[in-house]
């Protein structure tokens, strides 16, 4: 008996496993598609900018998680010192800067295989992206534009 539940144990956590790395590869193909078809990518773009910007989310990845890491020591920002709330910050700052270096490396690594254009639209068409997959996760839905501003109250003389 407790065979057959370690067997059932193993084999729906490795489905759930395999299930998430399907997942994930579905959703690389389907941004390297976008990619391509927004930025018009030639052939031999592609060979050499997907590997590169994968390489790039990768690493931006795992600065994101290091940066969790710090900054989930279990305490409430409230039960924190004013010196722990500094480092807090700081280690903040520090996270960003890191993460903005990357960007600026990979950078000067895309404008070496796409054109300055490409890159510009690269980074808008990376939001669209980001949003377009967290409204499909139900994380935060779009706001609707309108073009009528809300009116503000005025002060009567």
């Amino acid at each position: 008996m407790k065979t057959i539940k370690i067997t059932l144990l193993a084999l729906f956590t490795l489905a759930g496993v395999s299930g998430m790395a399907q997942k994930k590869a579905e959703r690389e193909v389907r941004v390297a598609a976008i990619l391509t078809e927004q930025l018009a990518l030639t052939e031999a773009e592609q060979k050499a900018f997907l590997p590169l910007y994968k390489q790039y989310k990768a690493d931006a990845m795992e600065l994101r998680k290091a940066s969790k890491m710090v900054k989930n020591k279990g305490k409430v920002m409230s039960e924190l010192k004013d010196q722990e709330l500094e480092q807090v910050l700081q280690a903040s700052f520090d996270d960003r800067q890191k993460m903005l270096d990357l960007k600026r490396k990979y950078h000067g690594e895309f404008k070496k295989v796409i054109s300055i254009q490409k890159v510009a639209k690269l980074y808008h068409v990376e939001k669209r992206i980001g949003k377009k997959m967290r409204n499909k996760k139900g994380e935060r839905p779009e706001r609707k534009r309108t073009s009528e501003r809300p009116t503000r109250p005025t002060l009567e003389k």
